[in-house]
């Protein structure tokens, strides 16, 4: 018994010291990052905005992960969070009201809009739900081209700009990203993680124990969702417009999945990892193969499924 005691002990403080590296490794990665447009000036802006990208990434990686890791269930239709975001930040500007103030009603539109399709949606699983997301992520996208009076249809909606700085959009997304790797950690450890992670293993186990899958799966899509929705807001002040092609696009919801499965599914630092590698590798895509980086994600996906579904983190775990 002693042995025991002393061994879950030493287990314990194994394990709080590698929480203490990981937050300390954080925050100073947080820091660089909050002095970085400072010290590289106006000089720097290509750089500021490629992090503003890359941020936004990081904390939807971060936010799809509460959906496809913890419970399981493969959304290929977050781009529509994305896009309610965005537009809900756009008309609420272009009626006057600053920019900070639409971050709120941006995550409460897109967690409501997730409630919405999420409760039929999330009854189905594997396959079956996947193809469900894929239908109403190209819904939203079509409804959006049709309502013209409010999303201004193909043409879109354009921001006033004014007296315009990417240093807002940078901390802000900073501020996204940081807080969803937060969320994540703190939903990981609550009840709600519990049975969650319980869902995933056994639906049918989960419900005779008492816990409505149907519930707590809808929580974890709504939290994602409103994430994902403020997300979407910054991207429209940091282009000053949005447009339904471009905000509701079949492949930001592909590229959230590949961020996660190149960092590794329900972890915390994987997909903010897979979305960090994955900003680069849209880069030279698009600059190398523009007419066909959309196939090369789709070859990539399935690659990565087939041969690591667990991403960088097992490679790396096998290689310590």
């Amino acid at each position: 018994m002693n042995r025991l005691a002393a061994g879950s002990t030493s287990d314990d403080r194994a394990r709080s010291s590698a929480g203490r590296r990981q937050v300390a490794i954080a925050l100073a990665v947080a820091g660089v990052l909050a002095a970085m447009p400072l010290v590289l000036g106006p000089g720097g802006s290509y750089f500021t905005r490629l992090a503003i990208i890359g941020l936004l990434y990081v904390a939807s990686a971060a936010a799809w992960d509460l959906v496809g890791g913890l419970t399981g269930q493969v959304s290929f239709g977050h781009a529509a969070f994305f896009g309610v975001g965005a537009y809900v930040t756009a008309i609420l500007v272009r009626g006057g009201i600053p920019l900070v103030l639409t971050l709120l009603p941006a995550a409460v539109a897109a967690a409501a809009y997730a409630a919405a399709w999420g409760w039929p949606c999330l009854r189905l699983r594997g396959p079956f739900f996947a193809i469900a997301t894929i239908g109403v992520g190209e819904a939203t996208r079509l409804a959006a081209l049709l309502w013209e009076p409010v999303t201004g249809g193909a043409t879109g909606l354009t921001l006033p700009i004014g007296r315009s700085s990417a240093l807002v959009p940078y901390y802000l997304a900073l501020g996204l990203a940081a807080a969803s790797i937060g969320i994540a950690v703190l939903v990981r450890r609550s009840r709600l993680g519990l049975g969650l992670a319980c869902v995933r293993e056994d639906v049918d186990a989960a419900e005779s124990i008492g816990i409505r899958s149907g519930w707590i799966q809808v929580q974890a899509l709504m939290i994602s969702a409103a994430i994902v929705g403020v997300a979407g807001s910054i991207y429209a002040r940091y282009l000053f417009y949005v447009e339904p092609g471009d905000v509701f696009a079949f492949n930001r919801s592909i590229g959230l999945i590949l961020m996660a499965i190149i960092g590794g599914v329900n972890s915390v630092w994987g997909p903010p990892t897979g979305a960090v590698l994955f900003l680069g590798l849209e880069q030279v895509l698009a600059a190398w193969f523009p007419a066909a980086h959309l196939g090369i994600y789709g070859l990539l996906l399935i690659a990565m499924m087939l041969f690591e579904p667990r991403g960088l983190r097992a490679i790396v775990s096998r290689a310590c």
